[in-house]
């Protein structure tokens, strides 16, 4: 097929309650610039560039991409991803969810401070990524095949993940894990002494590894990551201030309304009005 023939094939499943399924997979060469975002998704999703480049943009961080290289998006987290204006790409995805995604993604070698794998087994990703994408169909087998493809591409991420690593898991730092738990927990109260007993160091040392790694303090992650979810949620006019604040961990609506007020530099009435929505009153 010739670079300048776009195409796209997209299929979508229906949703389960299972440990692991896929919830939709397709193959799509991009026109120029073609971008999906800024957005959110509510599951996992791989993709793999089988030609040109890319780039990938979650937060502040910005990822440039090209053949041989393959992402992870998170659920529930920000992204944009484009396509390169003289070299657009083609790529591979599938997408997917269950109570074991998470389990399972946590001991591959992707983390959300590092979703990007450069050329990391391309021959072998497209080959297995292209093979469960050419599983779908309506008989009752293809659900069922698919999710095996799915099982076992996500078992060589693992194998791979553990035997670069000597044989152990693969182990992000105490900043990383951190920000990992974070991001998965950040409705529930979080302490910098828990998150540094959860990453067996000092809260010093913790300290250095956020400076280092984030250029930012555990604390000042944690609620610029509280106050970009309360972002979200208050474009949605269903819900009351209140109701956002307790929603992403804040006790106290007014410690909430002015630690995002310096962040954003308007209150969030004022934020989510700009937006068209109108918060319920409390």
């Amino acid at each position: 097929m010739k670079k300048e023939e776009v195409y796209k094939y997209s299929f979508k499943l229906e949703r389960k309650t299972a440990s692991l399924y896929v919830q939709n997979t397709g193959r799509q060469q991009c026109a120029p610039r073609y971008s999906w975002g800024p957005g959110i998704r509510d599951h996992y999703l791989i993709h793999h560039v089988l030609s040109g480049k890319g780039c990938l943009i979650v937060g502040e961080e910005r990822w440039p991409l090209s053949k041989g290289d393959t992402f992870l998006t998170y659920p529930d987290t920000p992204i944009l991803y484009y396509a390169d204006e003289q070299d657009p790409w083609e790529y591979v995805w599938v997408g997917f969810y269950g109570s074991d995604a998470r389990k399972l993604v946590e001991q591959t070698a992707f983390a959300p401070a590092r979703p990007v794998l450069h050329a990391y087994f391309p021959d072998e990703i497209a080959r297995m990524l292209l093979d469960l994408c050419g599983e779908y169909g309506t008989a009752p087998w293809c659900g069922p095949a698919m999710t095996g493809q799915l099982y076992r591409f996500l078992a060589f991420l693992i194998e791979r993940a553990q035997c670069l690593s000597g044989g152990a898991a693969v182990r992000e730092d105490c900043a990383e894990t951190a920000a990992h738990y974070i991001m998965n927990h950040y409705e529930q109260p979080i302490t910098i002494a828990a998150l540094a007993d959860l990453t067996a160091v000092s809260q010093s040392s913790l300290y250095r590894s956020f400076k280092a790694r984030f250029h930012v303090s555990p604390k000042q992650f944690l609620n610029s990551y509280r106050i970009e979810r309360a972002s979200f949620l208050l474009t949605n006019s269903i819900y009351s201030i209140r109701e956002i604040s307790n929603s992403v961990g804040f006790d106290d609506p007014l410690y909430f309304s002015r630690a995002f007020k310096r962040l954003k530099g308007i209150s969030p009435r004022a934020f989510a009005e700009r937006y068209g929505a109108r918060p319920q009153e409390e």
